[in-house]
């Protein structure tokens, strides 16, 4: 199947070796004076446009003023700013030779603790000598320490031409701070070779050209938010069209209306936000917007369900949506982002594998819906890029339809952890025959050369010597009664001197008796399925702590049910491997 016609386009950007060199070939281009970033309000109105050439000249004034703090090299902290000052600061710091540090928004006395600690553990880590703040602002109460440079809003006249450092792709662009799921943040180093690669690649597979518009609310500081909405559009000669993220979540509407407004879409998300739509969209809403011109709908960041894209295409089939525009893929910050994605505009597979034998390593079709796990494949290794599954105790290279641990190897590989040499080597140095490679802690198994995701090394669950993966039993238990439906779990062995699986679900239901019922259901479906005793838990809504890019906390959710942080709403334990349960005294 051929993506839909269109326009006839310009000649394709000249090869660009890094993002700098990127910008200034399209500022100085046919495309100078056409849009490159728009935002968005929140009711979808236009805030802001940059062309290429308007764009250059606010990072030049910016970058100017980099280069009065600190030196070559030096960090530079980018918050997620608003509107389409992130943009104009994030290639500031590139062009002015700094490393970019993008986190999350800072503002004043609204910071969560959570988001507190993980700035404070990035500054300790990173040691900027600036942070980036709207324009004009020269100080940002309750956060002292770098200097406060603001990210200009008119262009310069004076040529300041780029550090050395922007147009060498072996040097440091950025440090990409981990979400911090499975451990504490760690600043991954992307090079401004790594960036452009990664993205030239997504480029190719997806086709996205002159004639595409990414849009997108994806956090800036989230790796597939920053290289989808900043780097892609820069190397493909594309349009961006960007809204908050609280915007997509207050009014999940204003997205699809985006896309509906352009000609050839690409636009991208984790899983969970494709549900949101559907769950916070009703019917008639949905009749009222045209989705036939979104051609690439990329499902990434968190594992896929085939629920999620089951449900969304249903529901937007009335808006002209196509079952094939879904691209599900993988990544990972350790690769730049993109390691695999589906073929635009083919139908992704999906596979029901024994769950028995998931657990014993291997994949192959279930005899019955009863012992189905149901996976997404997620797509092919991008060009240049190899996957390979691997024994994570033998490094041995396991054949096809074998779970093991997924290693990368491809341009986008990134250089290590920021002030980590044993990790780093670890992590980035792994050795095969044919070259060197990432290992994920990520496991997986590929099936006709599809990607089959299984989950996290770190979060596998060991029962009776057999592995067993926590989005599973999260999967099960959610499933069993009405009250779990759409909603977020977690899953964690219980202590060693109490052998079993404990397992959080949220709920919006407060009635005593139907959650009795919904913890008892849940609690007998994940003790038929795992032989091993179970407790359930019911929290309200939003409860499951999470990543700042949505990621389940599933070892921060342990620590807050045993330190009796969460708030229960019921609960279920079933006597040890018990098929059928027992309710708990």
């Amino acid at each position: 199947m051929t993506s839909p016609s269109r326009p006839t386009l310009p000649p394709q950007l000249p090869y660009a070796a890094t993002l700098v060199e990127a910008l200034l070939l399209r500022a100085s281009g046919p495309d100078a004076t056409r849009p490159v970033f728009t935002a968005l309000g929140d009711g979808g109105e236009r805030l802001g446009q940059l062309t290429a050439a308007g764009l250059l000249g606010r990072v030049r004034a910016t970058a100017g003023a980099l280069r009065r703090v600190g030196g070559p090299g030096d960090r530079v902290v980018v918050p997620a700013l608003p509107g389409l000052d992130f943009p104009v600061g994030f290639l500031a710091c590139l062009y002015a030779g700094r490393i970019a540090v993008p986190v999350p928004p800072l503002r004043a006395g609204t910071r969560t603790t959570d988001r507190a600690d993980r700035l404070a553990v990035i500054e300790k880590d990173c040691a900027p000598v600036a942070v980036l703040v709207p324009a004009a602002q020269e100080s940002l109460q309750g956060h002292p320490g770098p200097a406060r440079i603001a990210v200009s809003r008119s262009p310069t006249a004076e040529d300041v031409p780029p550090a050395p450092s922007a147009l060498d792709p072996e040097a440091i662009a950025l440090l990409q701070y981990t979400s911090g799921s499975t451990s504490e943040p760690r600043g991954v180093i992307v090079g401004h070779g790594n960036l452009v690669a990664n993205q030239e690649a997504l480029r190719d597979r997806c086709e996205v050209d002159s004639g595409t518009t990414v849009v997108g609310w994806l956090p800036f500081f989230h790796d597939m938010g920053l290289c989808i909405g900043v780097v892609l559009p820069l190397v493909s000669g594309a349009a961006a069209v960007t809204l908050e993220p609280a915007t997509f979540v207050r009014d999940p509407m204003v997205w699809l209306r985006a896309i509906e407004a352009e000609e050839d879409v690409f636009a991208a998300a984790p899983d969970f936000a494709y549900d949101l739509c559907v769950r916070r969209i009703p019917p008639e809403e949905r009749r009222r917007v045209d989705l036939s011109t979104w051609r690439v709908a990329a499902n990434g960041a968190e594992p896929v369900r085939a629920e999620t894209l089951r449900g969304f295409a249903d529901a937007f089939r009335p808006s002209f949506f196509r079952t094939e525009v879904f691209s599900p893929g993988y990544g990972l910050a350790e690769c730049t982002l993109s390691v695999t994605i589906g073929r635009p505009l083919y139908d992704s597979p999906v596979r029901r594998y024994d769950r028995d034998a998931l657990a014993r390593g291997t994949a192959v079709p279930a005899a019955s819906p009863d012992r189905a796990v149901e996976l997404v494949g997620c797509g092919t290794p991008l060009p240049g890029v190899r996957v390979r599954i691997v024994d994570p105790v033998t490094s041995r290279v396991l054949p096809a339809g074998t779970v093991g641990e997924i290693w990368v190897s491809g341009p986008g590989n990134c250089q290590g952890y920021w002030g980590r040499e044993a990790e780093s080597t670890e992590a980035f140095e792994a050795r095969l025959e044919d070259d060197t490679y990432v290992r994920t802690g990520d496991l997986g198994c590929l099936d006709g050369g599809e990607l089959f995701v299984t989950g996290h090394l770190k979060d596998v669950l060991t029962i009776g010597g057999e592995n067993y993966f926590p989005q599973d039993i999260e999967a099960v238990a959610g499933a069993a009664h009405e009250a779990f439906a759409h909603q977020r779990a977690a899953a964690w062995p219980l202590e060693e001197s109490e052998p079993g699986v404990a397992v959080v679900v949220e709920t919006t239901e407060r009635d005593p008796e139907v959650l009795a019922r919904a913890v008892r259901a849940a609690g007998i479906a994940v003790a038929r399925a795992l032989p091993a005793p179970v407790s359930v838990f019911a929290v309200a809504r939003n409860q499951v702590p999470r990543t700042t890019s949505g990621k389940t906390r599933r070892r921060d959710c342990a620590k807050d049910v045993r330190a009796g942080r969460l708030p229960l709403l019921a609960q279920w334990s079933s006597t040890p491997i018990h098929a059928e349960g027992r309710d708990s005294a």
